[in-house]
């Protein structure tokens, strides 16, 4: 089904000739798609499932992608994104996803994460969900990321662990883990799935996971230029099929999954418009003076503002660019 190859770099290549997720025939879907922070010059295509059309690099890097991620790939907290006031802009709109976000895993299962006994954010990025959970009263908050991209500083229950998923075995298991925008970056979803389950989520608890969703309407309407395709960082273009089967397979229940985005966060229409209305490639590039990234990061903020009324059409119909899915570990 693949073959793997090394090349110059510290990834290697690894070819599929049939879908890794069902096995049906593939199809090379786009080509030519280059990596929006410029960390390698290099082109790559994605492949697509004739049968569960779900998507893939194909070839795909495989092996250490650190070059890939800048150090401030997640957050602009060292840079002039950030607002210099008593009021963090930033902040607030990150919470105002969470809220959503967690509010769908209280919708699926009853349970919010302000009384959860337990909570751990794996690839936890700069660490804002964790610290949102605490600030919901999580009794215990954990991240968990092999990279250190600016952790938020430890407060009162919150723990920020820097380890390989397949490494980490607490002592302690949650009730609730989550996967925000990790699985797609991952290798081995199988096995990393297979591990979060038997090791880090106790009996009767929930995952959360959250991809960008191949199945948009956004994907279909912007091809090669959908921002979320993100080369070479997301190796994985999933859609309801493709993820819930793996969940199926590793073991878990899906309890409910769902198609929509936090009505305030159209982030990834904008981008794909323009690649330099990104506000993560604002953030990264360093070559730009103070004034310019000011000045996009407005343009960006105002024009995200103006795709709202897209993003409420696109979670009407159920085809948004985020897939939430919500599974629970069988007792």
């Amino acid at each position: 089904m693949a073959k793997t190859a090394k090349t110059a770099s510290k990834t290697r290549t690894k070819t599929f000739t049939a879908c890794p997720f069902c096995g049906g025939g593939i199809t090379r879907k786009y080509e030519g798609l280059q990596d929006r922070f410029d960390t390698t010059t290099r082109t790559f295509s994605v492949s697509e499932c004739m049968q569960c059309h779900a998507g893939f690099l194909n070839p795909m890097p495989v092996g250490d992608a650190s070059s890939f991620y800048p150090t401030n790939y997640l957050s602009g907290e060292d840079e002039e994104a950030r607002t210099s006031g008593g009021f963090d802009f930033e902040r607030w709109y990150r919470d105002n996803q969470c809220r959503f976000d967690f509010g769908l895993l209280a919708r699926a299962t009853g349970i919010s994460l302000g009384k959860a006994a337990s909570y751990i954010d794996i690839g936890c990025g700069s660490g804002e969900r964790v610290l949102f959970a605490e600030a919901e009263g999580c009794k215990r908050s954990a991240g968990l990321d092999k990279f250190d991209f600016k952790k938020s500083a430890t407060r009162r229950g919150s723990e920020f662990i820097k380890s390989e998923i397949l490494d980490f075995d607490p002592k302690q298991k949650f009730q609730v883990a989550s996967l925000f925008h990790v699985l797609e970056h991952i290798e081995n979803p199988e096995e990393v799935l297979a591990h979060i389950r038997s090791k880090i989520v106790q009996k009767g608890g929930y995952l959360i996971i959250q991809v960008p969703n191949y199945g948009s309407m956004e994907r279909r309407f912007f091809g090669r230029r959908w921002f979320c395709f993100d080369v070479p960082r997301h190796l994985w273009q999933f859609n309801q099929a493709a993820v819930t089967g793996l969940l199926e397979k590793t073991g878990y229940k899906v309890e409910k999954t769902y198609q929509v985005n936090a009505p305030l966060h159209p982030v990834t229409i904008v981008p794909s418009l323009h690649r330099e209305l990104d506000i993560q490639r604002i953030w990264v590039k360093r070559t730009h003076g103070v004034g310019y990234k000011r000045l996009m990061t407005l343009l960006w903020a105002g024009l995200t503002v103006l795709t709202i009324p897209v993003s409420l059409i696109q979670n009407l119909f159920k085809r948004s660019s985020m897939l939430t899915v919500i599974a629970s570990v069988k007792t």
